[in-house]
């Protein structure tokens, strides 16, 4: 086949799924991919109301009230001197977010300020879970990460993360994007993770909701993320993704998601050369991305999807599925999930 044959599949694909779905999902049945025998024959009954930096979900599967803080984007630039053997790679993200302003007040700030205050004023709220969605330091700094953990460690919840394009990647360094990020998960990143978890794809379980923690950091897909995705989604407990970048919408740039149809060298002749990084592949997305894709919007038991990746809020519905990207966390930003049983009456 082609790599022209290729691309218009995919695109009669996403019309066919993302957003001929999306018309149909919200008032009835979703498609399901997985098999018969551990699917629901129809779509419990959930509800997503967005509000500035917060959300409440309702869902027919939740038994009790659960309450996760999301962070994403702190972009910390801290370094010390285990860093300088690496500072050629490291000199741009370094100075990128050294300044910024408090989205509250406008007040002049920065990234460290405002990950302690928001681990202050976390520490006050009763929440079940933290989740970091990436990009938390602006590249793999063992100083970064030594505050990071002393930070998180003062809220008093437990926190899952994944990482984003910026947490392992030093720019300019040879090497594939999978050999970098596997090297620096290990060397630096890996005091961030739950013990014995798979970096790249595990799940914990909190008063009966699933939490599903992807790396899609290379805006790619493995077969064992997939696989594992799969497999979670397959038990049927009220779940929620947690990655770093978003999922394709229609409409979006194709620098904004995981499984845009024009995401290829074509579409990437600048940006790889500023982040000094592999340009995008010539043919595109892997298939098993498109199926990742596909098998979250057709989970019937999938209450939402949470990212970071852009730096401001935004929501896209997708096949019935909300889509929900929160701001950076360098301004004071944080977004607080609330997931409740669905209210009935009588």
């Amino acid at each position: 086949m082609s790599n022209t044959q290729f691309k218009v599949s995919r695109r009669d694909f996403f019309k066919g799924t993302a957003l001929g779905a999306a018309m149909t999902a919200v008032g009835g049945n979703a498609a399901s991919s997985f098999a018969k025998d551990s699917s629901p024959t129809s779509v419990p009954a959930s509800s997503y109301t967005s509000t500035g930096r917060s959300a409440q979900i309702f869902s027919e599967l939740v038994k009790e009230p659960v309450k996760i803080l999301q962070i994403s984007d702190s972009h910390l630039f801290l370094d010390d001197e285990r860093g300088d053997d690496y500072k050629q790679y490291s000199d741009r993200m370094a100075k990128a977010y050294n300044h910024t302003k408090r989205y509250y007040d406008g007040k002049d700030t920065t990234p460290t300020e405002m990950l302690a205050e928001i681990a202050e004023e976390a520490a006050k709220e009763n929440y079940d879970a933290v989740a970091l969605t990436g990009d938390i330091v602006s590249f793999p700094s063992a100083a970064g990460v030594d505050y990071v953990k002393s930070c998180l460690d003062k809220i008093g919840a437990p926190y899952y993360y994944v990482c984003g394009n910026h947490d392992w990647h030093f720019e300019g360094m040879e090497g594939t994007e999978r050999e970098l990020r596997d090297e620096w998960i290990q060397k630096r990143l890996q005091p961030l993770y739950p013990k014995g978890v798979d970096p790249l794809c595990y799940s914990v379980e909190i008063k009966g909701v699933k939490i599903i923690m992807i790396d899609d950091s290379i805006y790619e897909i493995l077969p064992k993320q997939l696989d594992f995705v799969t497999r979670e989604l397959s038990e049927n407990k009220p779940s929620l993704a947690f990655m770093h970048i978003p999922l394709y919408a229609p409409g979006r740039r194709v620098a904004y998601g995981v499984g845009h149809p024009d995401w290829n060298a074509e579409h990437d002749q600048q940006l790889y050369k500023i982040e000094r990084r592999p340009q995008w592949p010539a043919e595109g997305h892997n298939e098993t991305t498109y199926r990742f894709r596909e098998t979250l919007l057709n989970a019937p038991n999938l209450l939402g999807v949470f990212t970071g990746h852009i730096h401001s809020n935004s929501l896209d519905v997708l096949n019935g599925k909300a889509s929900q990207v929160t701001s950076a966390a360098l301004d004071g930003s944080t977004f607080k999930i609330e997931i409740a049983p669905y209210p009935h009456k009588g």
